[in-house]
């Protein structure tokens, strides 16, 4: 079997885990409740650590275990209110404002699909690891 398809299998359902290895590092998936919302909590080598969040000024992430993580970029001004804020603040300075972009990483992904796709992208050779073994 597929071991994307084999993946996305163990990741199914409502307490869906896999266990996988990649450059070095063991890498652990978990379905977990985030209030009332049904998210993937990712663990690299046992922890969740918030300094792994940080990115640089190109929306990289500062550390190697952060790879892992859900890339998010926005806006700092959402582009529909545009409007309001060029009445306040004039053209020039709405224009700085809504160009402004935010970048961070989230060890939470809220689909499977979009999980496996950025492993496919970013670490095609990774390693399914049996969930019984020892972590």
């Amino acid at each position: 079997m597929d071991k994307w398809k084999e993946l996305e299998q163990q990741l199914g359902g409502i307490f869906g885990c896999a266990r996988l290895r990649a450059e070095g590092h063991e890498v652990i998936l978990q379905k977990r409740l985030d209030g009332e919302k049904l998210v993937i909590q990712v663990g690299v080598d046992g922890w969740i650590k918030g300094a792994w969040s940080m990115v640089d000024d190109q929306g990289e992430p500062k550390h190697p275990e952060g790879r892992f993580y859900r890339p998010m970029r926005s806006r700092a001004w959402p582009l529909k209110q545009y409007k309001e804020l060029r009445k306040v603040f004039g053209k020039r300075k709405a224009d700085e404002m809504t160009a402004l972009r935010t970048a961070a990483v989230s060890p939470y992904w809220n689909s499977p699909r979009t999980l496996i796709s950025h492993l496919k992208k970013r670490f095609p050779d990774l390693d399914l690891l049996p969930r019984d073994e020892v972590v």
